[in-house]
């Protein structure tokens, strides 16, 4: 049988793999790295290795079992050898360390190599991440040139899945904020006679912060989210290794595809929920102050610049390549069982948060110098 077939089920705090085919210097990479990232999970104290739909086995086989039976003896844990035939028991007993216990009392980790460890699988998804950008660039400049193909509507079905479904939520959240700001504007500049700047105030927020800020949001929920668990669940059920084993790239076939779809919806999201924004800034500002709606937006018009749409539409493809990337990485490095996707999902929903929120600060630094520096 060939090596993705062999499964992961969780059992409380044990996880149980189902080894299928014959355990040979083929299938070995693909296990070790399987079976390297259930044993770093912190709920998992005991692995459980079912040898009964097993084949043959060799001598990388009995490394592999060997190396992570040391392993987990290293960090306190416990490797469970069931469902053994003959021969496989016969060729596990050539290496004592594969039944996982220790020779030696355990040591448990301190704070310092915890956070080596931290520091060294920090660097090792940094310098994975420029690889995917990198291979990114290089493959879409190969679709550009017309050397290489992306799958046929793959890019407007994402767009439609992306951008279409989420115009709803976006208009409806961009309609309420802004008559949620127009109300606490006019409340408060009221008391100065000052209410007329609400238009001014509400063009302002909406062009360069609360509209690309909010779509950013949105989008993590929705589509980075859904990136995440798509490429994760694909990783998982090894359809990703299929393409890569069928000579496809599945960067070209995968992620591609993706990147182009919200690198469109995002702008595209953020320019439709501005206009609502300040629409509804409109029908409260006519509401509260008896401002005519020509009034309120030659206001908007004269203070909101070309230079302020340029800033919010940026911040808003930049937090799209944030989203896109994110997801499309966490999703890619998901591996293991099931729960992985999981986890990939809610890192690339916290990681895009974080990252959208210090690259806008660093946006209103900077234009905020260069303007009045």
């Amino acid at each position: 049988m060939p090596p993705q077939a062999t499964t992961v089920q969780r059992d409380g705090r044990s996880a149980v793999v189902h080894l299928r085919g014959d355990l040979v210097v083929p299938a070995m990479g693909g296990l070790y790295a399987k079976l390297r990232t259930v044993a770093k999970r912190r709920d998992v104290r005991t692995l459980v290795l079912d040898f009964s739909g097993a084949g043959r086995i060799d001598s990388s086989g009995i490394a592999v079992v060997a190396l992570i039976g040391r392993q987990l003896a290293h960090h306190g844990k416990k490797l469970d050898l069931s469902h053994m035939q003959d021969q496989h028991r016969a060729a596990l007993a050539l290496s004592p360390e594969s039944t996982g216990e220790p020779g030696e009392p355990v040591v448990t980790p301190g704070f310092h190599e915890r956070f080596g460890e931290r520091v060294l699988g920090l660097g090792v998804g940094v310098r994975v991440f420029g690889r995917l950008i990198a291979e990114t660039v290089r493959q879409l400049a190969a679709v550009v040139t017309r050397r290489s193909r992306i799958p046929a509507g793959a890019v407007r079905h994402h767009i439609e899945v992306m951008g279409a479904d989420a115009i709803f939520i976006v208009a409806l959240l961009s309609f309420l904020t802004g008559m949620t700001m127009a109300f606490q504007g006019v409340v408060q500049l009221q008391r100065f006679g000052a209410g007329v700047f609400v238009a001014d105030m509400i063009g302002m927020s909406m062009v360069r912060e609360l509209v690309p800020l909010m779509t950013a949001v949105i989008l993590t929920g929705r589509t980075g989210a859904a990136i995440a668990a798509e490429l994760g669940t694909m990783q998982v059920r090894s359809e990703i290794d299929a393409l890569s084993t069928m000579g496809i790239s599945p960067v070209r076939f995968l992620v591609v595809p993706r990147i182009v779809a919200i690198t469109v919806i995002g702008p595209a999201l953020t320019l439709i929920g501005i206009f609502i924004g300040i629409l509804g800034g409109m029908l409260v500002a006519a509401g509260t102050l008896g401002m005519p709606p020509v009034t309120f937006w030659a206001r908007v018009v004269d203070e909101v610049t070309l230079l302020d749409f340029v800033h919010g539409l940026g911040k808003s493809l930049v937090f799209a390549w944030i989203i896109g990337f994110a997801g499309s990485h966490l999703g890619l490095r998901a591996s293991g069982d099931a729960g992985s996707v999981g986890t990939a999902t809610t890192r690339t929903v916290v990681i895009s948060v974080f990252c959208i929120i210090l690259v806008d600060a660093i946006f209103a630094t900077i234009t905020t110098l260069v303007r009045h520096g």
